[in-house]
């Protein structure tokens, strides 16, 4: 499993959103054809701080994972 593939697991494991948020966040994603940080700005939020935090306990320098995606590619992969 690779670092993105871990964090990704670290975000499922620690999201703070709720699952009516995350539905609603997805509704507007859908209907809009927007991005996680127009449906929900704390939810992007969220995901790269926590992508961040597992960079941090995994000494990865900061915004490491953008080369593999961003937090839409995250959300979409929750």
């Amino acid at each position: 499993m690779t670092h993105f593939e871990k964090a990704i697991q670290y975000v499922r494991e620690n999201r703070t959103w709720s699952d009516a948020e995350e539905a609603a966040a997805l509704e507007r994603i859908n209907s809009f054809r927007s991005s996680i940080g127009s449906a929900s700005s704390e939810i992007a939020m969220s995901i790269s701080d926590l992508m961040e935090e597992y960079g941090a306990e995994n000494d990865l320098p900061e915004g490491w994972w953008l080369d593999e995606g961003d937090e839409d590619d995250i959300f979409m992969q929750l």
